[in-house]
């Protein structure tokens, strides 16, 4: 069977999950810290909504399982074919918005030039030290890090070694861990690797079955995700945008993203499909890539025409929600099936189809 035709509800499920904790983060906790959205103050609210940032850990842990999974069987031209077609289109739209929005305001804060905008567009703004149009997309740059590491596999015939290949990278995490390195940070991930690797040894478990050796390489991987995870809590209890977070939280918390997944991973938790898994699945990356720096933009003017905070907070909430919907029929879908057809076509294929 190819895994192209395989759907896991509850993969959709967990990518609402993980999109939710990341926006009430954001709109409860990191722009009023940050300054972004006025008047935002709900102490019990944000108790909780601190540790929202750590949907991202779960965003990797989806991706490492999916990604190898839309992987299986492909070709490197497909397999690239797939992802641009999954990511960009959406991310034109959302950083036109954000940064048209930005200029438009003339909200400094959230203001970059036409050069940085347009490299943003092709998801490598990290690559060239270039600011985010949304503080979100350094995640993005990650994401497409892990692209990279699976096409080359693709394209050297190495998936059948797939089980060995996350154990080198997960070594590599180890000894980043040990001694930190920043080229084998940004460039292999280092950090990450242990939330991509575990997703990927879900997929294994999911599809070819439980085996020791693959529970030895989780383990692993759960045990790095942890330093990893309780390294960056502790730093957020720095700076000028400090938060304190409870090392017994943030351990839960992983912990409990490793313990659903071994339940999808093992057949324990299944969803049938549902409206709620067809939209979680559906806006989760357009809702990711517009929510955080236009959200707040629009919150701010909104609070000042309507003198409300709820009722802002709803309406944008409603607005990214209705947006998202918008980017996802509206762009998308069309423009990525037209994107993946023109970039899985050999050439001579598209040249032969074009002489007919």
């Amino acid at each position: 069977m190819k895994s192209q035709a395989l759907r896991f509800n509850e993969i959709d499920f967990l990518r609402g999950i993980a999109c939710l904790a990341v926006l009430v983060f954001h709109y409860f906790s990191r722009a009023p810290r940050a300054g972004w959205m006025q008047g935002v103050d709900y102490p019990a609210i944000e108790l909780v909504a601190r540790y929202g940032y750590l949907g991202v850990h779960l965003f990797f842990v989806i991706s490492g399982f999916v990604i190898l999974m839309s992987a299986h069987d492909a070709t490197p031209r497909a397999f690239v074919a797939s992802r641009v077609a999954r990511l960009y289109p959406t991310l034109w739209v959302g950083a036109t918005l954000t940064a048209g929005t930005a200029w438009l305001l003339g909200e400094g804060q959230f203001m970059v030039s036409m050069r940085d905008w347009l490299i943003n567009l092709t998801m490598l703004a990290h690559w060239f030290d270039a600011p985010y149009v949304d503080g979100a997309y350094w995640s993005l740059g990650y994401e497409l890090h892990f692209y990279i590491f699976v096409w080359v596999a693709l394209r050297l015939g190495l998936m059948h070694r797939l089980p060995w290949l996350l154990v080198g990278w997960l070594a590599i995490s180890a000894i980043n861990a040990v001694k930190p390195m920043w080229p084998v940070q940004f460039w292999l991930n280092a950090k990450w690797a242990p939330f991509f690797v575990a997703g990927g040894v879900f997929y294994l478990i999911r599809t070819q079955g439980e085996t020791l050796g693959r529970y030895a390489l989780l383990a692993a991987s759960f045990v790095l995700a942890l330093i990893y995870a309780l390294g960056d809590a502790a730093a957020q209890g720095t700076g000028p945008e400090a938060v304190a977070l409870r090392p017994v939280v943030v351990g839960m918390v992983v912990t409990a993203v490793f313990g659903v997944f071994w339940m999808i991973a093992s057949g324990r938790f299944t969803m049938r499909a549902s409206a709620i898994t067809f939209y979680a699945g559906a806006l989760t990356y357009p809702v990711y890539v517009i929510h955080q720096f236009f959200g707040a933009m629009l919150f701010e003017q909104l609070r000042m025409a309507l003198g409300s905070v709820p009722l802002a907070m709803a309406l944008v909430v409603a607005a990214v929600a209705a947006l998202a919907w918008a980017i996802h029929v509206g762009v998308e879908r069309p423009l990525g099936k037209r994107l993946r057809r023109l970039l899985d076509t050999p050439r001579l294929e598209a040249r032969m189809s074009s002489v007919g």
